[in-house]
């Protein structure tokens, strides 16, 4: 009898346990649970209402929070996910498809092989031919443009993981009634003579000659092989305005230790056991750039996608190219020593900024060029192709006809103007020069935008028109676009000599010294520049600088003293 009794027990015991376990640990976080990979929306607790949980919302709601906080939801979740994929390799990532043998794609990269993605960004197929043969004329127009300003304007095709390795797709029908977009763009660049470098088919031909896959079995971007490509985009540079740039030279390949972006469709999967890799190694190597006696370094712009990541953290960019941006998505500018100052392509002067590089390549792939050039095409053309005053007048008569039948057009002007922005945008064939079969013009302003580019270059004027932002107040951007002025310049540069100068007897200066300190520690800034800005601030003082600040007007006068 007592030993039924302890058996009870122990049976109860354990049900306690497996009941109020996983609420402990909602509440308490007694054991510290690796957490899942992906986008995750947090669901908020839901206030309780008499009027919500009469209609059952509450009661939805509370179920919806309840089912992401329910104690130890991490390994139940990857274990259910474990047990779909080992019995039956089904996946609920929505972002991740299921090959044959373990492999993964992506679906947008499966559907582009069988021919479905098309009309999942383009109304029909008609209307994609039309919209693509438009984007190929303005990218043509916008290279010679570019060209005869000595820009070189060119495509990079990355690899498409559906297109290199095929064999292990999942089984699909082709939809014969839509074209492959990547071929049409190819096809027509070649006929127009326009450079275009395409991946895909190269690590095609490769793939079976060496011990590694070129895309990784469980990722969706290239890896090391990225390293190759940039050597084979440089090298096409560089003939393309005949020059020599710097060579990369590779180390000997082993394998790496850093499995990120090789397994990053696996980990949305968010599996308890990792896939089993089936084809060769991850390599990695030591990569260098090595200039001979000839070589140049140009200023280069990349914009595209994410497949640019994967060149950029593995090629040392900054021993081939004297400075470089990339523009995401056409969308968000980086910029900086390691591309991590970034600024929306949209607040950018893009005619001075087109003109500023030695070379601007268009990073895409394959699926990604169903949606045309994703706006890079019109927007350049609309840039370089009418003048400014003509592209305003357009988007005034746009905005005109989206207000005319308004009730209250003050309230919707601005509105209207963004709207017809983003119309003439998608839309610039509106302009009857940009409709044209042969397009011939171009903005007027691309002189003056040359004059900015080598005045950036010159550092003897680039010195004084920093003394002149520092006598308005203003930065180098207002003064590269303000008329030069000689006597303000001479000025500026005493200004600057006396600032160096106080800095230099600042801490002579015993009760003016510890007066910096007290309002440096209150300040939490350095004691080097709160004496910097305590010079300067004393000098803009003595000639009455912050009364006659540039804010909208480059052009303003500056009341000069007598200088003697």
């Amino acid at each position: 009898m007592r030993k039924k009794y302890i058996y009870d027990l122990v049976l109860f015991t354990i049900l306690m346990v497996l009941l109020f376990l996983p609420m402990l640990q909602a509440h308490v976080l007694l054991i510290p649970l690796k957490p899942l990979n992906g986008v995750t929306i947090e669901t908020e607790k839901p206030d309780f209402n008499l009027e919500a949980y009469r209609s059952g919302d509450y009661a939805k709601q509370e179920e919806a929070y309840l089912g992401e906080h329910f104690g130890f939801r991490e390994p139940v979740i990857r274990l259910y996910n474990q047990y779909l994929w080992s019995c039956y390799k089904k996946t609920y990532a929505h972002d991740v498809m299921a090959g044959k043998q373990g492999w993964l794609y992506t679906p947008e990269s499966v559907s582009d092989y069988y021919g479905t993605e098309l009309l999942n960004w383009q109304p029909s197929v008609e209307e994609a031919k039309s919209t693509f043969e438009r984007e190929v004329k303005y990218m043509c127009r916008a290279r010679d443009i570019l060209k005869e300003n000595d820009v070189e304007l060119l495509a990079f095709i990355a690899p498409e993981k559906s297109f290199v390795y095929p064999e292990y797709l999942p089984e699909g029908r082709h939809d014969t009634t839509t074209f492959n977009a990547c071929a049409t763009f190819l096809h027509r660049f070649q006929e127009n003579g326009f450079p275009c470098i395409d991946m895909t088919s190269w690590f095609a031909l490769m793939k079976d000659t060496v011990p590694y896959p070129l895309i990784p079995q469980t990722g969706a971007h290239w890896v090391f092989p990225a390293v190759y490509a940039a050597d084979s985009l440089f090298r096409f540079m560089g003939d393309l305005k005949g020059i020599e740039l710097p060579k990369l030279k590779i180390g000997k390949l082993h394998e790496s230790n850093n499995h990120g972006t090789d397994n990053e469709l696996e980990r949305l999967l968010n599996l308890s056991l990792p896939i089993r890799k089936r084809n060769g190694y991850s390599p990695t190597a030591e990569v260098t750039a090595e200039g001979g006696p000839n070589s140049v370094k140009p200023k280069v712009l990349f914009v595209g996608n994410s497949y640019m990541w994967g060149m950029a953290n593995r090629v040392p960019m900054r021993e081939v190219f004297s400075d470089m941006e990339f523009w995401y998505y056409f969308s968000t500018a980086y910029s900086g020593e390691h591309l991590t100052d970034t600024q929306p392509v949209v607040d950018l002067n893009l005619l001075e900024k087109l003109l500023d590089f030695d070379y601007i390549v268009w990073f895409t792939t394959g699926n990604q060029l169903n949606k045309g050039t994703n706006g890079f095409a019109n927007s350049v053309i609309l840039t370089l192709g009418v003048d400014d005053s003509i592209r305003q007048a357009y988007i005034d008569r746009i905005a005109d006809t989206l207000c005319r039948d308004a009730i209250n057009r003050v309230s919707t002007d601005s509105i209207s103007r963004k709207e017809a922005i983003a119309i003439l945008h998608k839309h610039p064939e509106i302009i009857p020069e940009l409709n044209a079969e042969t397009l011939t013009t171009q903005n007027r302003n691309i002189p003056y935008a040359k004059v900015i580019k080598d005045i950036r270059k010159d550092s003897t004027w680039m010195a004084a028109l920093e003394a002149q932002a520092f006598l308005r107040s203003a930065n180098m951007n207002q003064m590269l676009h303000a008329e030069d002025q000689t006597a303000e310049i001479q000025f500026a540069r005493q200004c600057l000599e006396e600032v160096r100068g106080r800095i230099e007897r600042i801490p002579d200066n015993a009760e003016l010294l510890e007066h910096i300190r007290k309002d440096a520690e209150k300040r939490h800034k350095p004691m080097d520049k709160a004496i910097e800005d305590a010079a300067i601030w004393i000098t803009r003082e003595k000639y009455g600088l912050d009364h006659c600040r540039l804010i909208d007007d480059p052009d303003a006068e500056i009341p000069i003293p007598q200088l003697k």
